[in-house]
């Protein structure tokens, strides 16, 4: 079930979710895929940095990289739903250093920007 779920989360370029992976596997099994099987399974993947969550959208991408240990840092597009990720250290440090001047201990940053993309703007 696992290897069904990340093909399906490969082939697509934006983010889905859940419920759309589980109903294209029961399309393509003939038989219903729970949606909350497929949560329990991506969030294996996430915490395996197989796959990343795109908080906003409550939606899944394959990590392209998934060797690389970074922050998440995404721009959304809210008109067609694409979501790039950027590696950036400088603001990855500059985050992480933000909580710690605050005494908090940041495990996995996430930083969303919400607007429109080249193609849609």
């Amino acid at each position: 079930m696992r290897e069904a779920v990340f093909t399906e989360l490969a082939k697509h370029e934006r983010p889905v979710s859940a419920y759309d992976i589980a109903d294209n596997l029961s399309a393509a099994r003939g038989k219903r895929v729970a949606p909350n099987s497929v949560y329990r399974i991506l969030d294996v993947f996430v915490a395996n940095n197989l796959a990343m969550r795109v908080e906003s959208a409550n939606a899944y991408l394959a990590n392209t990289h998934p060797g690389c240990a970074h922050d998440c840092i995404f721009l959304v597009c809210d008109e067609c739903g694409e979501a790039a990720h950027v590696d950036d250290e400088e603001v990855s440090r500059a985050v992480r250093a933000i909580a710690a001047t605050r005494q908090f201990k940041a495990e996995r940053p996430v930083l969303e920007i919400r607007g429109l993309c080249k193609g849609c703007a």
